[in-house]
């Protein structure tokens, strides 16, 4: 019992000891050579933690403390050569260095906000391409076993009865199924993360591989949608196209945007008030000036007159009350500068 004791004695002792030794700051000299072995290794933690322990009032450690701008400074510079060496890499599509890099570097300077972030970001990226990069595969697969069927269909014609060639045609059909299967996986969901486009892409390949009734439903239901999303994308485009014309005073260009839009559909209000109300506008314009240049012509400025039935002519390009009131002040036009060269 005795000695159990004294062991545990002797190594609490020896446990305190060395505690109060862990505490005991080194000599300048020797955290100095530490600091050059530990900056040799990029460490820069290490240097800083090291320094921000020291007594700041001992006047040993004035030169070293004196340092620590200096040493902030090589690691921030540090931090900003990983990041380039990093997107050089990544440019090489070195993805798997690059990554390791990271972690060398994050193994010394621990956590360090941007290095965890850009270190993130890349894993997600590369994560990103290699799932494109699987889904092109997979496409190319399934488009691969499509153009395959008619040479099966006619190899089976030919020899129904051969082994060789019946269990080939097997496989292939058992290729076909999986691959449908993955591609409406793809399908599902792309269509839960709203990507419309590769929903469809991936239920018609799969329908083509494996047709089934249920397919058929979601690829009509899809196209339904993209076609919807599609014409709403063109009709804020038409309207934005109008408006941009309207401020310009472009009347005959924003009449045709307006236009074009009903052409898509014909009941969009928005479209129909709109071409309403501008209709309504250049016929007040075409109005107003068809008066003034009639008003000009009875005080006989023909010119004038000319000028204010040509604006409205290009208001309303197809009005013949326009057409004929140009074409007469025009006749009128000529005649006069035929008296006036005569004379």
């Amino acid at each position: 019992m005795l000695d159990r004791l004294t062991r545990y004695l002797l190594i609490s002792l020896v446990c305190t000891y060395l505690s109060g030794c862990a505490f005991i700051s080194p000599t300048a000299d020797e955290l100095a050579r530490n600091i050059d072995l530990w900056l040799a290794d990029n460490q820069y933690d290490r240097i800083l933690n090291a320094l921000d322990a020291l007594d700041s009032g001992n006047p040993e450690y004035a030169q070293l403390l004196q340092r620590k701008p200096v040493f902030e400074e090589k690691k921030a510079n540090y931090i900003e050569s990983i990041s380039q060496q990093a997107q050089t890499l990544i440019k090489n599509n070195q993805w798997q260095k690059a990554i390791d890099l990271y972690d060398q570097s994050l193994d010394k300077i621990d956590n360090h906000p941007r290095l965890l972030r850009e270190r993130k970001q890349l894993i997600a990226d590369r994560q990103q391409k290699v799932t494109e990069l699987r889904k092109e595969l997979l496409m190319q697969h399934a488009n691969a076993l499509i153009s395959y069927q008619k040479i099966y269909s006619k190899l089976h014609q030919l020899i129904p009865e051969d082994y060789s060639a019946q269990f080939d045609i097997s496989r292939y059909e058992d290729d076909k199924k999986e691959v449908a299967e993955q591609l409406e996986k793809c399908a599902e969901q792309a269509r839960v993360n709203k990507q419309y486009e590769l929903a469809r892409e991936c239920y018609s390949l799969s329908y083509k591989l494996n047709p089934s009734e249920r397919k058929l439903i979601r690829l009509n239901k899809l196209n339904a949608q993209l076609t919807s999303a599609i014409n709403r994308k063109r009709y804020t485009e038409l309207l934005a196209a109008y408006k941009t014309a309207y401020e310009k005073k472009q009347y005959n260009t924003a009449r045709k945007q307006l236009q074009s839009l009903l052409q898509l559909n014909p009941e969009h209000k928005q479209a129909i008030q709109l071409l309403d109300d501008l209709n309504t506008e250049i016929q007040l314009k075409v109005k107003d000036r068809i008066s003034a240049g009639k008003y000009l012509y009875s005080q006989n400025k023909i010119n004038e007159a000319l000028d204010e039935w040509k604006l409205a002519q290009k208001l309303d390009p197809e009005n013949t009350e326009i057409i004929q009131l140009i074409y007469r002040a025009e006749k009128v036009s000529k005649k006069i500068k035929s008296l006036e060269h005569s004379q």
